[in-house]
């Protein structure tokens, strides 16, 4: 069961558009050419300079960062619509009359938010009408 703050939620997902894809692309392009060659500088540099376990961690990081790349190019490659990782959709729960309750509750719930004056009078008759459309 929702509890009554969460019922108005909405989830939001950030998607590219397609005109953003080679952007994309390039940068995880980028992304991977500069986290090998600083995974090439720990290997060669800084753990043989006696870092030891800073030298370590280095070259893990950068190893992450350049699987992380690989990992986000080969979503956007893979995707049919360009979004790799990222999507924007939204959710309105609040959607459904059934989502808040009868319109009686909705109603006292509205009047409620505007006797704290969370919501302006406008808000209220606006979202009023609303409700009572739906009847």
């Amino acid at each position: 069961m929702r509890s009554k703050g969460r019922q108005n939620m909405r989830r939001y997902h950030i998607r590219p558009t397609k005109e953003m894809r080679p952007f994309g692309i390039a940068f995880s392009i980028l992304y991977i050419v500069v986290a090998c060659v600083f995974v090439v500088i720990g290997v060669t540099q800084v753990i043989p300079s006696g870092a030891g376990l800073f030298g370590v961690l280095w070259t893990g990081m950068a190893l992450c960062f350049a699987v992380f790349g690989i990992y986000n190019l080969v979503r956007t490659l893979r995707s049919k619509d360009g979004s790799g990782l990222y999507g924007v959709e939204i959710v309105d729960e609040s959607a459904s009359p059934s989502a808040g309750g009868s319109t009686e509750q909705r109603l006292q719930e509205l009047r409620s938010l505007y006797d704290r004056s969370l919501i302006t009078e406008e808000e209220y008759e606006e979202k009023r009408r609303e409700i009572l459309k739906e009847l």
